[in-house]
């Protein structure tokens, strides 16, 4: 298999492979998620772990490594730059489609929520709520009417619904001072709002398409049929995993349709493919360009990942157990997931990594002795 055909195979490879790992799964039901949704849960945790890995442990050592030598200081900087520019974009879409998309977090109307009194306060403090609001309701009803009859000094109609959220200084503070509950740091992890849903799958879309982009582009500049088809094997043994994990995160959603759904991934596994292409397109072009672009590009991208995975995948996954306040170890169940997504992550990239360089020493190796074979042959002739 000569350089070409070699490149033509990679591209198409990794192409279609991506697609049908991508689409995987979209293919499960809607039945199956209601049924399963810790399961769910932990795949889209497993899924944080990955991209949280891809960000720190592979994007950002190959974007120092990539850097010419007088920009390498700055390659920390431009990876937060990305993390700052799409918290920045957040906050724009939060700022002009916040209101329009509810972002009232889930409030029925713009004010208070109707909430009974002491309806979501544990059973031990509905009795202490009750006792001490009691007493300090028995003083207005001492005022009297003209008629002489007693008459209390706030109407029902004009009662607010008790919200235990809207804490007063003296009275609802003294009341959590009493006994104060074991798990208060969960009570108000609230989900991120649903305007930052579409910011998310497309940052999230962006920054991996233009990490398959670059890495695409590793592929189609190499100039070893071998050479190729080891980088191939590395692209895709973490591109597949990053693929299925951006196929859970997208089925999740239940505001992206199955079209939307095949869009995103084509366009996801499109971009190793252009990456190639254009690889095989400047083969013979002077790099001095992209030597200083595609470091920024991959920095740019990795602090992007990061914050994806941080400010959203996962406050997003532990808000929705904590609210849900189910299962007390599916915190744990999460974390795990997590963990194993992020050590996998890391084994393919240190293993593969090595393996390249281990490849690449081998090549230069049997090149130096075939220098040297051909060399005291042509001695001995002479």
């Amino acid at each position: 298999m000569d350089l070409p055909q070699s490149k033509l195979f990679a591209l198409t490879a990794l192409g279609m492979s991506s697609i049908l790992v991508g689409l995987l799964p979209g293919c499960f039901t809607k039945q199956s998620r209601t049924q399963w949704p810790l399961f769910l849960s932990c795949l889209l945790c497993f899924g944080g772990g990955v991209l949280l890995c891809t960000s720190l442990a592979h994007i950002l050592p190959e974007a120092r490594e990539a850097a010419a030598a007088n920009y390498k200081k700055y390659t920390e900087l431009i990876f937060c730059l990305g993390f700052f520019i799409l918290y920045l974009m957040d906050e724009i879409v939060h700022y002009f489609y916040g209101e329009i998309a509810g972002h009232n977090h889930n409030h029925e109307d713009g004010h208070l929520p109707h909430i009974d009194e002491g309806s979501r306060l544990p059973e031990r403090y509905q009795d202490n709520f009750t006792r001490r609001h009691s007493n300090e309701a028995a003083p207005l009803h001492r005022a009297f009417s003209s008629q002489g009859e007693r008459e209390p000094l706030l109407r029902p109609e004009r009662q607010l619904p008790f919200n235990p959220h809207f804490f007063r200084a003296k009275s609802d503070s003294a009341l959590l001072c009493d006994d104060t509950p074991s798990q208060l740091c969960h009570v108000m992890h609230k989900e991120p709002c649903a305007t930052s849903m579409p910011t998310t799958n497309f940052a999230l879309l962006v920054a991996l398409s233009i990490h398959s982009v670059l890495e695409g582009l590793v592929v189609g500049l190499e100039r070893m049929p071998s050479k190729v088809l080891l980088l191939l094997g590395a692209v895709a043994s973490h591109k597949l995993v990053v693929g299925f994990c951006l196929g859970v995160e997208l089925a999740s959603n239940e505001y992206v349709t199955f079209c939307k759904h095949f869009i995103c991934i084509f366009v996801f596994s499109v971009s190793s493919v252009a990456g190639i292409l254009i690889g095989m397109l400047i083969f013979n072009v002077p790099t001095d360009v992209t030597d200083i672009a595609i470091p920024i590009l991959q920095a740019l991208a990795g602090g992007t990942l990061l914050y994806v995975t941080v400010c959203e995948v996962l406050p997003r996954e532990r808000a929705r157990w904590h609210q849900k306040n189910l299962k007390k170890s599916a915190g744990v169940a999460q974390l795990l997931s997590v963990s194993v997504g992020f050590a996998l992550m890391a084994l393919l990239s240190n293993y593969l990594a090595t393996d390249a360089q281990l490849h690449t020493r081998i090549n230069i190796a049997r090149s130096h002795n075939d220098f040297h074979r051909s060399d005291q042959h042509i001695k001995y002739r002479l």
